[in-house]
């Protein structure tokens, strides 16, 4: 079996913008992207999968070569960091069927 280094980006954030965030992502070189619901608490506050105001957390994340990750978080932190709760991280990863990523 081989590994492949990869590198995954996670961006946690209002629902209202995740499903342009993982489009994005698929038009600045990513090949696909998991979403799910989420729930934490951070400098903006609690954030409850389903809030009474029904603003929902989710969390989208890529697994994509570090060219792509460079400008899928840049993306985000100047489109979305300053208006809306949202955090990115940019994490090592390995992959088995690593090809399917490139």
């Amino acid at each position: 079996m081989q590994l492949y280094p990869l590198k995954l980006v996670t961006v946690v954030g209002e629902a209202v913008i995740m499903e342009d965030i993982a489009n994005e992502g698929l038009k600045l070189g990513a090949t696909g992207y998991t979403m799910t619901d989420a729930a934490g608490e951070g400098s903006r506050g609690t954030r409850n999968v389903l809030v009474s105001s029904g603003a929902k957390t989710q969390k989208v994340e890529f697994v994509v070569p570090m060219g792509v990750a460079e400008r899928i978080l840049k993306h985000v932190s100047h489109t979305y960091f300053e208006h809306y709760a949202c955090i990115a991280w940019l994490s090592d990863v390995q992959v088995v069927r690593g090809q399917q990523y490139v």
